[in-house]
Formats: C-alpha cells, sequence, structure tokens
C-alpha cells in the first residue's frame, strides 16, 4: 500500500460554516457541541488499517493526528477501517475511534464484516445511513451516505468512499458513476459533501463526471499531492483524495496535512 495524507477543508455553507475534515456515525456516545453553530470541519483520511509509515499499529496516533489543535473536525470520513481482524488484534476499529474522539459512528464494510470498510464519525447525530456496494471486479469497494442533523432544521448529505485500483483492472468509470448516481438521488438543492479515496488524479478522464455536480474544496490546479504522506523512498507522489461540495456559500479553507500515522496525507 502507498503511503497517503489527510485533507482538509473550510467551507460555508448557505447557513452554517463548513470546515471540512471528515468524519461520521452512528452510536449513543456524548457529544461536545461545536464552537460556532454556522462552522463545521470535515476531514477525509486513509488510516492504512491504523498502519503508519513506521508500519507500526497505532490507532491512537491516528487519534492524536485528527485531535491536533489546528485539525479537530466536526465531520469525518475514514477509508481502510478494520473490524476483528487479527492483523489488527481484534480491534473494532471504528468503534474505538468513534469512542475515543466522542463521536457517532457508522462503519460499513467492504470484505465479509470485517475488512477494508469505510467509516462516517460526526459530533452531530446521524438520523439516516445507508451502504452501497460499489461495483467492482476485484477487491470489493463501498459508498456510505449518511445524513447528518445539525439542527430540527438544518441537515447535511455527507457520502464517504474508496474506489478501486486501475492497476487491478477496475472500471473506475463505471465506479464514479455509480457514486454520483446516488448523491444525485438527493435533493439537488441538499447541501451535500462527496469524500474519500478515489485512486485516481484530478486530471483523470474518470473524474471529469464529478466536476459537474460537485466542486472540488481543495480549488488549485495542480493539486497538492495526497500520497505518500512523507516520501520517505522517493516514490511517485499522487494526488487521490478529495473532498467534494456542493451548496454551500464560501469555501474558508482547505488543505493536506502531512502525517507519520498513515500511508496518506
Amino acid at each position: 500500500m502507498k503511503k497517503e495524507k489527510i485533507i482538509i477543508l473550510t467551507c460555508l455553507f448557505f447557513t452554517p460554516l463548513i470546515l471540512s475534515f471528515i468524519t461520521l456515525g452512528i452510536s449513543e456516545l456524548p457529544i461536545k457541541t461545536p464552537s460556532q453553530k454556522n462552522e463545521f470541519k470535515f476531514m477525509t483520511y486513509n488510516i492504512h488499517f491504523g498502519t503508519g509509515m513506521d508500519d507500526l499499529l497505532n490507532l491512537e496516533r491516528i487519534a492524536q493526528n485528527i485531535l491536533s489543535e489546528d485539525i479537530d473536525p466536526d465531520i469525518i470520513g475514514l477509508q481502510e477501517v478494520e473490524n476483528g481482524r487479527v492483523t489488527s488484534y481484534g480491534v473494532d476499529m471504528a468503534l474505538w475511534l468513534a469512542q475515543r474522539l466522542n463521536m457517532y459512528y457508522f462503519y460499513y464494510p467492504a470484505i465479509n464484516e470485517q475488512a477494508y470498510g469505510c467509516t462516517l464519525l460526526s459530533r452531530y447525530p446521524i438520523t439516516s445511513v445507508e451502504g452501497y456496494q460499489v461495483p467492482s471486479s476485484s477487491l470489493e469497494r463501498v459508498l456510505i451516505h449518511g445524513v447528518v442533523e445539525v439542527n430540527e432544521t438544518f441537515e447535511l448529505d455527507i457520502f464517504v468512499t474508496h474506489l478501486g485500483l486501475l492497476d487491478w483492472d477496475e472500471n473506475l468509470t463505471d465506479q464514479v458513476n455509480f457514486v454520483l448516481e446516488k448523491t444525485n438521488e438527493v435533493n439537488k438543492t441538499s447541501r451535500k459533501i462527496l469524500m474519500g479515496d478515489f485512486n485516481l488524479e484530478y486530471n483523470s478522464i474518470q473524474m471529469a463526471p464529478v466536476y459537474t455536480y460537485f466542486n472540488d474544496t481543495l480549488g488549485t490546479v495542480p493539486r497538492p499531492k495526497t500520497i505518500p504522506s512523507i516520501n520517505l523512498f522517493d516514490e511517485t507522489e499522487e494526488s487521490i483524495d478529495y473532498i467534494f461540495a456542493t451548496g454551500y456559500k464560501n469555501i474558508i479553507d482547505s488543505h493536506v496535512i502531512s502525517d507519520f500515522g498513515s500511508d496518506h496525507s
């Protein structure tokens, strides 16, 4: 697996402000109220099964990266999350992180009930959630759609995904189209965030349809590289992790953070 980075986004919706870092979930845990009602942070983070650049499994390091004073997101999308596997010492990673971060959560696995799943974490209640199997010819991939209720009159539609690899002859055009089919089923006027590891560069032909419906919150060309997180071995650097948004008023900030806790930034 390549080593990746974390993307952080700050954007303003027509009612509240959104700082993007990615997290969401379903769990009856006590939640802290964000400091400003109109301000939110979203984060997307491929945690590489909790294993860092030093090949050591350390979920506390992942939690500390998320809880950094400069980050501390309200909603998070995680990829490469495991549940109860021998390789991760039987830990339910989504539950562990939700409890550690004091967040609601939802976990949806790609392979059986344990492997390669995505997780949605949120400081706000997740009032409804669905998980989908993304069409795949090799390793299974998934998409999560969760509705986060900020208050009785304000909701956010959050989508978290992890697409396949071109190197494995996956039809990523079909996968992207499937994701957009699901996002387009939601009311066109709703506030939507789509984030995750797409395993595609921003200028690839497969990504073109996404830009028809969403804005890339990083908003720079060329985009900052998101993998490897820290380039120790002169690897090819790529920009394959995204936070897309629609229905917002303004993006305050969006940037990539390098860390040692995973292979992605």
